[in-house]
């Protein structure tokens, strides 16, 4: 039979599937064919529906997918962020680039992922926000192989012994000997020490480049610090003992959640703490 996935099935499964995590039964990207069962097993007790592994397996793949793009769209929110639907609050034009630059992103436009408490449990520790790969224009400091290898293009070298050289048995006043061959001046090529030269002067300009980028990385990155937005919840009203200061300290351990706080005016901090903490723990 076809699975259908409506909103309760997925959050009963996601709740098996964090069960299964919780227990150990995820040692790679996915469960073991073991735990599979089990939550087979259990699906079809709660929910009277026979799935088989393959079909778990699929969903578990579309939800690593969808919890993915939309830890990639918090990266990108700008500062506009709406506390109500849980996604970003930007115009048609900012969407439009949003959708190029995150395929699949524009699901979450009206409202944002569904379970994210559970999928976080699932894949917060194997899916990339995409901070890993180098962006000329994200402040991440480590330049890629790729770049060095532009900044040194070792086909720009060449090679004397490959030159087309003439051989001549007395050297005459216009030719210079090299490696035991005469170059006419006229028609020589560039030096290798001169081209290694500028080689070493391109990777010299890289290495300045992306120390500039390091030293910006690491002071955006001590402005999302714990302890600087602990301090700024404590400001914003939420005191020690207080239920948003207790949900801060569970949301705050993930940087994401940090930086969406940091980029909130001051006056919608506490109000977005206590609805966080009213959705995890609802009366």
């Amino acid at each position: 039979m076809a699975a259908e996935w409506t909103d309760d099935n997925t959050r009963i499964i996601t709740e098996l599937f964090v069960e299964q995590v919780r227990l150990g039964n995820r040692p790679n990207t996915h469960l073991t064919p073991a735990a599979y069962e089990e939550v087979a097993r259990k699906f079809k007790m709660l929910t009277g529906k026979e799935y088989k592994q393959s079909q778990l397996k699929n969903k578990w793949d579309k939800l690593k997918g969808e919890y993915g793009i939309f830890k990639r769209l918090k990266i990108q929110t700008g500062g506009g962020w709406n506390l109500e639907k849980n996604t970003v609050t930007q115009d048609a034009e900012w969407w439009k680039k949003a959708k190029k630059d995150n395929p699949g992103c524009g699901k979450f436009k009206k409202q944002g992922l569904r379970n994210e408490e559970n999928l976080k449990i699932m894949f917060e520790d194997i899916t990339s926000d995409g901070t890993d790969h180098w962006n000329p224009t994200s402040g991440v400091p480590l330049p890629s192989s790729e770049a060095l290898a532009h900044a040194m293009n070792i086909d720009d070298i060449q090679d004397l012994d490959n030159e087309d050289t003439e051989m001549q048995p007395n050297p005459s006043s216009n030719s210079v000997k090299r490696l035991g061959k005469f170059v006419h001046e006229g028609s020589k090529k560039p030096k290798t020490a001169m081209v290694m030269q500028e080689q070493i002067t391109r990777i010299g300009d890289v290495a300045v480049q992306s120390q500039s980028s390091f030293e910006s990385f690491i002071r955006a990155d001590g402005a999302s610090s714990v302890k600087t937005v602990m301090d700024a919840v404590i400001e914003c009203g939420a005191n020690e003992g207080s239920d948003e200061h207790y949900i801060a300290t569970e949301l705050f351990a993930k940087r994401d959640q940090r930086e969406i706080f940091m980029h909130m005016s001051v006056g919608s901090r506490l109000a977005w703490l206590r609805t966080k903490y009213d959705h995890k723990y609802p009366k």
